[in-house]
């Protein structure tokens, strides 16, 4: 059964996102009354040498344990104590999920937009740098009215900018 439930190997790659989601939570449970200054502060604390465990590659990670929150959760617990039981109130365990996927995507999506950017940059040294080479442009497949390979290399910034803006709005 462990084979079958342990997603560890794959989700490990979410601890920053699980990490900080956690942290936004312990400071709303904490603005709003839920946990005192001291279990805030312990969870805070007890998050960070988490992350600076994992990030060094000392973090005993457990297949049995299932997957990265209850890794994170367990280890927490170790760490501080009863204060680390108190981390899901008001949230569920598909709550957690939900907010590390989405963080994990909007990361992605800003590596993607930065290395759409970087390749635009490169087109556009390109373009300006072949402004005047004459080249045949194509229309369906078939030669049309001559372009320069500057104008044609416009056109993949210009397809790309349209893709960023996908990625940014996802």
């Amino acid at each position: 059964m462990e084979a079958i439930n342990a997603s560890i190997d794959v989700d490990k790659r979410l601890w920053r996102e699980d990490i900080d989601g956690s942290k936004a939570h312990a400071a709303m449970l904490a603005a709003a009354g839920i946990l005192s200054a001291a279990d805030h502060r312990a969870i805070d604390e007890g998050l960070g040498r988490i992350a600076g465990e994992i990030a060094a590659g000392a973090f005993p990670f457990s297949a049995q344990l299932e997957d990265i929150h209850m890794n994170i959760e367990a280890r927490l617990k170790d760490l501080i104590g009863a204060p680390a039981l108190r981390l899901h109130t008001a949230r569920s365990r598909n709550d957690q999920v939900a907010v590390d996927f989405r963080l994990w995507c909007r990361k992605a999506a800003d590596e993607a937009a930065a290395a759409i950017d970087a390749l635009q940059r490169a087109l556009l040294a390109q373009a300006e740098r072949h402004a005047d080479w004459v080249m045949p442009g194509y229309t369906h497949l078939q030669i049309a009215q001559p372009v320069t390979l500057g104008h044609h290399l416009l056109a993949y910034v210009e397809m790309l900018e349209r893709d960023c803006t996908r990625f940014i709005d996802a």
